[in-house]
C-alpha cells in the first residue's frame, strides 16, 4: 500500500492587485478599501497576494488585513492606513509620501530600503520589524512601539516628531511653529520621557532601583566575564549596563562612566581592569553608591580614596572560577538588597545635612 502525502504548501501563481480588484468589482471605489481582505494563504504567515510595485494614491484604507502581503517597491502618496494588520508584510524599497499609519500592526514587517517623507506613524506597532530604511525624514513617530526594532547605522533619520498629532510635519511648520523632534526612531520614546518631568522622575527611579554598572577589563576574556555577569543579573530582573558602545560626542570616557554610575543602584567592578581605580574614584567624587569589587588573591590590587568613607563597599576574593565568583556575588547582592532602604535613608540625611551646612555658610 502506498501513501500519498498532501503538500502543506501547494504551489500557486501569486495573485496580483488586479486579481484582487476583480473580487471586489461590485463595490464602489471607496468601499473597496473598507476592511479589504488582502490575505490569501494556506497557513499563517503565507500570503499569495503580491502587490509589488503598486502605486496607490489618495486612498483611505480602513482595517485592512494584509498579513505577510508583498508590497515590495510600492509607492504610497496621500494614503491613510487606519487600524490595519500588516504583520510580516514585505515593504522593502517602498516609498511613502504624505502617508499616515494610525494604530496599524506592523510587527515583523520588513521595511529594508524604504523611504518615508512627511509621514505620520501614529501609535503603530513596529515590534521586531526590520526598519533598516534608506531614509525617514520629517515624520511623526509619536506613540510607536519599537521593541526589538532592527535598524541600520546607514539609515538617514532626521526631524522625527515626538508630539501627539495626527497631522504632518509640513502642516506643523505651516502653522509657524517648530515641533519637538529627534533624529533616531529608537530614542524617540526615551527622549519624550525626558521632556516630561513626571516621567523623567519615574525613569530615574527605575534606573536607580534596578540598574547595575559593570566595570572591568575587556581583553583576555574580561569582557566575556562581564557579559556572563550581565546575563546573571538579567535573570534576577536587574538592568546591567556595560560601556561597550561608542562614546557620545559631547562626553569624554570618564564622564560617560560617571553618568552611568549615577543612574545605577550599585556597581560591580573587576579590579583587573586597568582604569577601574580611576573610574570608581571619579564616580565616588559625586555619588555614594554600593560597590562590589572582585579580584583573585592579589596583594597589589588597587586601593581607593573612598574606601574608608563608603561602608557599602564590598570586596570579593575568588579562586578564578565562574562558579565561585557568582556564588560570592550572589551573597553580596543579597546583602546590598537587604541594606538598600538603610542606604537610601542615610543618603537622604547626608544630602539634607550638606544643604543645611551650605545655607549656614552662605
Amino acid at each position: 500500500m502506498s501513501f500519498k502525502f498532501r503538500d502543506p504548501f501547494p504551489k500557486e501563481e501569486p495573485k496580483t492587485y488586479e486579481d484582487w480588484l476583480k473580487t471586489v468589482s461590485d463595490k464602489s471605489y471607496d468601499d473597496k478599501f473598507n476592511r479589504p481582505d488582502w490575505y490569501s494563504g494556506f497557513t499563517k504567515g503565507r500570503n499569495w497576494y503580491d502587490f509589488s510595485n503598486l502605486e496607490l494614491e489618495n486612498v483611505l484604507v480602513q482595517k485592512a488585513f494584509g498579513e505577510a502581503l508583498t508590497l515590495r517597491g510600492a509607492t504610497f502618496r496621500d494614503v491613510v492606513f487606519e487600524e490595519g494588520d500588516f504583520s510580516r508584510a514585505d515593504f522593502r524599497d517602498c516609498h511613502f509620501i504624505n502617508t499616515r499609519f494610525n494604530k496599524t500592526i506592523l510587527t515583523n514587517a520588513n521595511f529594508e530600503g524604504a523611504v518615508f517623507e512627511n509621514c505620520n506613524l501614529n501609535r503603530v506597532n513596529l515590534a521586531n520589524a526590520n526598519f533598516c530604511v534608506k531614509k525617514i525624514e520629517e515624520t511623526v513617530v509619536y506613540g510607536i512601539s519599537a521593541w526589538d526594532l532592527k535598524t541600520s547605522e546607514s539609515s538617514i533619520q532626521s526631524k522625527l516628531v515626538i508630539e501627539r498629532t495626527y497631522g504632518f510635519y509640513s502642516e506643523i511648520i505651516a502653522e509657524g511653529r517648530i515641533p519637538m523632534m529627534v533624529d533616531d526612531i529608537e530614542l524617540a520614546q526615551f527622549i519624550y520621557y525626558l521632556t516630561n518631568h513626571k516621567k523623567l522622575r519615574e525613569t530615574i527611579n527605575v534606573m536607580n532601583t534596578r540598574s547595575v554598572l559593570l566595570l572591568g577589563r575587556f581583553k583576555d576574556g574580561g569582557l566575556e566575564r562581564l557579559y556572563e555577569i550581565r546575563e546573571w543579573l538579567l535573570a534576577k530582573n536587574y538592568l546591567p549596563m556595560i560601556f561597550d558602545f561608542e562614546r557620545p560626542d559631547s562626553l569624554d570616557l570618564v564622564e560617560v562612566i560617571v553618568t552611568m554610575g549615577g543612574l545605577s543602584k550599585f556597581i560591580i567592578a573587576d579590579l583587573s581592569g586597568p582604569f577601574v581605580n580611576t573610574e570608581l574614584n571619579s564616580i565616588a567624587s559625586l555619588y555614594l553608591k554600593p560597590i562590589i569589587v572582585f579580584h583573585t588573591d592579589d596583594p597589589k590590587r588597587a586601593q581607593f580614596d573612598f574606601e574608608q568613607k563608603n561602608k557599602y563597599l564590598h570586596s570579593v576574593s575568588f579562586d578564578g572560577s565562574s562558579k565561585d565568583l557568582m556564588d560570592q556575588l550572589g551573597a553580596k547582592v543579597e546583602e546590598i538588597d537587604s541594606q538598600y532602604q538603610q542606604f537610601i535613608t542615610e543618603t537622604a540625611l547626608r544630602s539634607d545635612q550638606k544643604y543645611l551646612e551650605g545655607r549656614e555658610n552662605s
